[in-house]
């Protein structure tokens, strides 16, 4: 197919238009918007750019082809049932579905938004591998942490970043009292992993070897800090996913109050059954069969 006469003409108008080529400076001073054509001129310059694409469907019909597909495309997947080594629908979903945004199954298809997922099978082997991985990581976060602009390292590998300071005079947290925290476990890209609210802890109940016992002294009540624990210095202090193995652990600490340390008294625990004064108190088969065991334990001595 040719084009018509209309057409070139049609196009080289727009040429014209866009880039000005035979415009003189007086022509162009005379035009009723100067600024659109300047800016046209602009963009038709301008290269393009991948991520200001029109967005776009990917069908995959064969799934050695997925990872061809563009993020935030729409996936839409029909397992090949009669070719090999087609991945299943579980799979496809794992590794290149944006589980975070909706998305439909329908036998063996799926529609959804594509993103390439980093995946592992979950087997000891690989553990190991991901935190040797994850340990390595650790030391150069670490490195960069310290680096942050008033944080101390009030121990090796026990980094504190104040966010928010205690009104002054507020009450410290000592070993006569009782702290009512909220504390937030984080992930390295600072998002929440999970979470204690309203919990209540002292000095004394904390166990053997955790770093929280180094940080609550120099804290009160309204303090808001952020704890990075090298894990090379504090290993297994708290039970966490294998894929966080071996990174630092991140606390959000927030001092909500201090207030008396609660005081338990033995004799209040299991107070005794008031008997009336007049009253013969019943006795237990089991305190009989007592008595008479250690009598004759008594007698045989």
């Amino acid at each position: 197919m040719t084009f018509s006469k209309i057409s070139i003409l049609a196009l080289a108008v727009s040429s014209i238009t866009l880039l000005g080529c035979n415009e003189s400076p007086k022509a162009q001073s005379n035009t009723t918007q100067p600024t659109q054509v300047v800016a046209s001129q602009d963009k038709v310059m301008q290269t393009s750019l991948l991520q200001n694409r029109i967005p776009a469907t990917c069908f995959v019909k064969d799934s050695d082809n997925l990872a061809f597909c563009m993020i935030g495309d729409t996936l839409i997947y029909e397992r090949d049932a009669k070719k090999e080594e087609q991945a299943t629908i579980n799979e496809v979903i794992g590794n290149y579905c944006d589980v975070n945004k909706p998305y439909t199954i329908n036998g063996e298809s799926v529609i959804c938004s594509f993103h390439q997922n980093r995946t592992y099978n979950a087997n000891p082997v690989n553990q190991r591998a991901i935190v040797a991985s994850n340990i390595q990581t650790g030391r150069d976060y670490l490195a960069q942490v310290a680096t942050i602009p008033g944080i101390q390292e009030v121990a090796p590998g026990l980094y504190v970043l104040p966010l928010k300071k205690a009104p002054e005079g507020a009450p410290a947290i000592t070993r006569d009292v009782a702290v009512q925290l909220e504390t937030k476990l984080l992930t390295p890209d600072l998002r929440v992993h999970s979470y204690m609210l309203d919990d209540l802890v002292t000095l004394d109940g904390l166990a053997q070897g955790n770093p929280f016992a180094q940080i609550f002294p120099s804290l009160k009540k309204g303090d808001v800090v952020r704890v990075y624990i090298d894990f090379a210095h504090y290993p297994n202090v708290w039970n966490v996913d294998s894929s966080l193995q071996g990174l630092p652990y991140i606390w959000e600490i927030n001092v909500l109050n201090i207030g008396p340390k609660p005081v338990v008294n033995p004799q209040q625990v299991a107070p005794a059954q008031q008997v009336p004064a007049n009253a013969t108190p019943a006795t237990d088969a089991t305190d009989n069969k007592a008595t008479d065991d250690k009598a004759k334990n008594d007698t045989k001595k």
